[in-house]
């Protein structure tokens, strides 16, 4: 097929074009067989203005091809594929705007997007972890598991999970349109309070000494400058891995505020786990534009005040601060965590000593300890002043 140059483009008449959008920008030239088969090729690569604006192109397309003796083979099952996508997400939106009993979304997700083991999982501020409808804590698949995690937030926080086949959402657009029909028939649940996650008592988060878990990623201005809209994904993807890893520790995320994370363990052990398996997760992914997503971790134990807004406290701005003392990528905890671990170390980690520094807003030095993993970043912690041994 010869290249189509500006000048040629431009003298072609709209007809010429399967789609013109509604600036004048035209798209997918139909003028001649080879561009014709072109088009037929790419025409799922095209974001359309809306499905009345796709029909009329598809429908100029298959004329064209009409016209050249074209069979559009292989275009054809594509687009009855589609038409069936589409169609499956209009009849999820119908019965998910549906009136009916508590806990009924789950059995009208498995019915309608055929995968009866799909599971619907709600977070619980109060808990710090995803609940199913009766309220009891569920843990969220293992690495290697088959089935995968599609998260849905409100106003930045977790609100709900769908545990199912990754094969039902691949199309990017059913995607959206199910999530955005989940969404609804989940906040429509929790104006009549049917969802039962929502009533767990803050009584439940762990008190007395604890281990925190802080992280936000280093660099994220940039991340933003440089992705976009699509930082948006990128930070919720990122905030996956974190309540992931959290769950399957045992742990109970307590915020998450733009790219800071908090959670609350009862054991210092599991909180260094989890805090490695994020390291290691994050490393692992492929990131959009090829960016480099890197997390500072910091670890801290105490005694925070449990109230009915979380935590707050001495050992909160601590655990803070040991975060702020890592570089993206790295693990750094206080000295009262490594002393909790009273020789119960998890297998395959080590601690380096860093020494004594004082951390900006912090009256006394802070012991500090890098965390030393395979798998982990190399390379010296950002830190604040360090004090005489």
């Amino acid at each position: 097929m010869s290249r189509l140059d500006g000048t040629k483009r431009a003298s072609l008449p709209d007809r010429a074009f399967a789609y013109v959008d509604a600036h004048g920008r035209r798209r997918l030239p139909i003028h001649d067989a080879a561009h014709v088969r072109n088009a037929l090729a790419r025409f799922n690569q095209v974001a359309f203005e809306n499905d009345a604006a796709r029909e009329r192109a598809r429908r100029r397309l298959l004329n064209a091809a009409k016209k050249y003796g074209i069979v559009p083979i292989g275009f054809i099952p594509g687009q009855l594929q589609d038409e069936q996508k589409h169609a499956t997400a209009g009849r999820l939106v119908i019965e998910l705007g549906r009136n009916g009993a508590p806990g009924e979304l789950e059995q009208r997700l498995r019915s309608v997007l055929r995968d009866p083991a799909l599971t619907v999982l709600h977070w619980s501020d109060a808990s710090g972890a995803y609940l199913d409808g009766a309220g009891k804590p569920v843990p969220l698949p293992a690495e290697g598991d088959p089935r995968v995690v599609t998260y849905l937030e409100r106003h930045g926080r977790p609100m709900t999970a769908l545990v199912h086949d990754p094969a039902i959402l691949d199309d990017a657009d059913l995607a959206e349109t199910v999530l955005a029909a989940v969404r609804f028939a989940v906040e429509k649940e929790r104006g009549y309070r049917q969802v039962q996650a929502t009533a767990t008592d803050a009584a439940a988060l762990p008190t007395g000494f604890v281990t925190l878990l802080m992280t936000d990623l280093e660099a994220s201005t940039a991340l933003l400058n440089r992705l976009g809209d699509r930082y948006r994904d990128l930070l919720n993807d990122v905030r996956g891995i974190l309540r992931a890893a959290v769950s399957r520790a045992g742990g109970r995320e307590i915020d998450a505020r733009a790219d800071e994370f908090f959670a609350v363990f009862e054991r210092a052990a599991v909180a260094i786990e989890a805090a490695v398996a994020i390291q290691r997760a994050l490393r692992g992914r492929g990131w959009p534009g090829g960016v480099e997503v890197r997390a500072r971790i910091g670890i801290h134990s105490g005694r925070p005040t449990l109230t009915d807004v979380g935590y707050i406290g001495l050992a909160v701005h601590t655990a803070a601060r040991v975060c702020a003392a890592a570089k993206g990528g790295q693990i750094v905890i206080s000295g009262e965590t490594r002393a909790a671990l009273e020789g119960s170390a998890p297998a395959g980690i080590r601690f380096r000593s860093l020494g004594r520094h004082r951390l900006p807003g912090l009256a006394n030095p802070e012991a500090l300890f890098k965390v030393e993993a395979g798998g982990l970043l190399a390379g010296s912690p950002r830190r604040g002043r360090r004090t005489a041994p």
